[in-house]
């Protein structure tokens, strides 16, 4: 006997028990760190499920202990819906044939439950007492549970498919074919390392795939052109279904100059030219290393997946070619995103190009980046200015877009170039009491003044 069948049939021996109304929504998300997944209907109340993992960045480098929240929430009121039951399967990718890592019930009384995962090579290990009734493990009262073993040990994507047993009371559960479901995916950054030769000489560089395994990198030193692939799914209807988000994260030396000495990189996905708000240059951040990111929105994945000649060419994997232009000038970014691809910001100079010491004035229009489209919420940043050196020069903290849309004034001393940081702190909807956090993020551009 199942343990579903086995908590059934202890269900109907007892007479205050009730069935809560169906809910037929699932929802998903795919890659993110931080996310309220849409509500649905249960009963007379709108339920969201928010997830959130901690630390929001991972590689198979650190191997540092993690926790997984969940929280279902009554979305009218934010209120945590108490004595929740969650029936969680993690799998290793995305194939839903693999066999799951974990598959259990785990009861939070307060409602909220935390997984503190505890990577460790060997056989896994669930720390925790078991309720009588359901057989779930039971939340210490901060809401702990202990999972220890071969779980984010390694870089890649991880499946977490997560089942509502029951909300309300502990004996209150649902049948399980009315049983809400979210399904969510989590990446542990695959971390390769490589010597990239050139005129006989090494330069160290660090790949960091953070959505799966990275696979068959190279490096054509007579056309400095660095290749690789990540295993990755293009069917057309799953990209549709989830919210998406592929973070490429490559760092080469700044003393291999003949790459690194540029801002300007001829970069694809699949043969498909990449550019603009989905190809990011860093060469601030790190005093050693230029980065470059690629960032894809599920936008951008779209209209990949809508090409017949990436589809054609795919064979289920995501490749990536970087070659740097040499000899090109640096060019005033106009359009960037956050690090965990939520938001595009849309950068717009009066005068263009800003002038060294005279007043500008700098609009910024924040727009969904799953959605393609206008936040229409007030958005909470702030804004700074560093020069080529990474030292900060302006600061302005507090700042507010209305409705998407902000303003602010800045007098940038003298010619160079600069890196401008907008730091996204929260979004306010109209007519919500609270802040939505769940969309914070860096994002990084360049502002080129002749």
């Amino acid at each position: 006997m199942t343990k579903w069948n086995e908590v059934l049939l202890a269900s109907i021996l007892l007479s205050f028990l009730f069935i809560i109304p169906s809910l037929s929504k699932i929802a998903f998300s795919d890659g993110l760190f931080e996310e309220n997944l849409p509500p649905a209907s249960v009963g007379d109340r709108q339920a969201g499920l928010y997830v959130k993992i901690n630390p929001p960045i991972l590689t198979s480098d650190s191997k540092q202990d993690a926790y997984v929240l969940f929280r279902l929430f009554d979305e009218k009121t934010n209120q945590t819906i108490q004595h929740t039951t969650y029936q969680i399967s993690i799998t290793k990718g995305g194939s839903p044939n693999q066999r799951p890592i974990v598959n259990d019930f785990f009861h939070a009384h307060n409602g909220v439950l935390k997984l503190k995962i505890e990577p460790t090579p060997g056989e896994l290990s669930i720390l925790g007492d078991r309720d009588p009734f359901q057989n779930a493990l039971v939340a210490d009262p901060g809401g702990n549970v202990v999972i220890r073993g071969p779980l984010l040990l390694d870089g890649g994507l991880y499946h977490f498919h997560i089942e509502i047993f029951g909300i309300d009371n502990d004996r209150n559960i649902f049948k399980p074919e009315d049983a809400p479901k979210f399904d969510s995916y989590l990446s542990v950054g695959d971390v390769f390392k490589e010597n990239l030769t050139y005129n006989g000489k090494e330069y160290n560089a660090t790949l960091i795939s953070y959505y799966d395994k990275i696979r068959n990198f190279n490096f054509e030193a007579s056309k400095l052109v660095a290749s690789w692939e990540m295993p990755f799914d293009w069917n057309l209807s799953r990209i549709k279904a989830v919210n998406i988000f592929v973070h490429e994260e490559l760092k080469v030396p700044k003393s291999f100059t003949v790459f690194s000495n540029t801002t300007i990189f001829n970069a694809t996905v699949n043969g498909q030219p990449v550019s603009g708000r989905a190809l990011a240059i860093d060469p601030f951040s790190s005093d050693n290393a230029l980065i470059i990111h690629y960032l894809l929105t599920k936008n951008d994945i779209l209209k990949l997946a809508g090409m017949k000649e990436v589809v054609d060419d795919s064979n289920n994997t995501m490749k990536f070619t970087l070659m740097p232009i040499s000899h090109a000038s640096k060019q005033s970014s106009s359009d960037i995103t956050t690090d965990f691809g939520a938001i595009h910001i849309s950068l717009n100079w009066s005068p263009n190009p800003p002038k060294p010491g005279s007043e500008s004035n700098l609009t910024l229009k924040f727009n969904d980046a799953q959605k393609d489209s206008s936040l229409n919420a007030d958005v909470n940043y702030r804004l700074v200015i560093r020069s080529s050196d990474g030292k900060e020069i302006i600061r302005k903290d507090n700042l507010f877009a209305l409705n998407g849309t902000g303003s602010v004034s800045l007098t940038i001393p003298v010619s160079g170039v600069y890196q401008i940081e907008v730091d996204v702190k929260s979004l306010k909807f109209s007519g919500q009491t609270i802040t939505d956090q769940t969309r914070k993020g860096l994002a990084r551009g360049f502002i080129v003044l002749p």
